[in-house]
């Protein structure tokens, strides 16, 4: 059986020693059959850099107009998700942003809730395991 691949890129974007999460309505695999909690993020449209799809999908998912701090990813995560009865290795890479303008936009109709909330807030909020590594490493935790 052949494994498809998916590339997507995410931010992780801090407000002092805030971060911003979503609450997204629908999960890309069987396994999340209810909202979850993580950080901004989506495909790649063809042709687009990672960094470039990460600020795109932080201003589509939140409203938020970011920016990379670096063009360098900060974290990547790598997972196997089940799409329409196929496994497929997923790979997201992470970005550290900043804020340019909170509220730019209405968030798209994809995520339920957005939320700018403290490291011991987001570790209790986000739903995945790998997500929550990520948090860590960002905080020196």
């Amino acid at each position: 059986m052949n494994l498809g691949v998916d590339f997507a890129a995410g931010g992780v974007v801090l407000v002092g020693e805030k971060i911003l999460l979503v609450k997204n309505k629908k999960g890309d695999s069987s396994n999340d059959k209810q909202p979850w909690w993580g950080y901004p993020k989506g495909h790649l449209e063809e042709g687009e850099k990672p960094v470039d799809a990460a600020v795109r999908e932080v201003l589509e998912e939140t409203g938020f107009e970011v920016k990379a701090k670096r063009n360098k990813p900060i974290a990547e995560s790598r997972y196997e998700v089940s799409r329409d009865g196929e496994k497929v290795q997923k790979t997201v890479w992470f970005y550290e942003m900043e804020v340019i303008e909170s509220f730019k936009n209405e968030p798209d109709d994809e995520v339920e809730e957005i939320a700018l909330v403290d490291f011991d807030s987001a570790l209790d909020l986000i739903t995945h395991e790998e997500d929550k590594k990520i948090l860590k490493y960002v905080f020196n935790k």
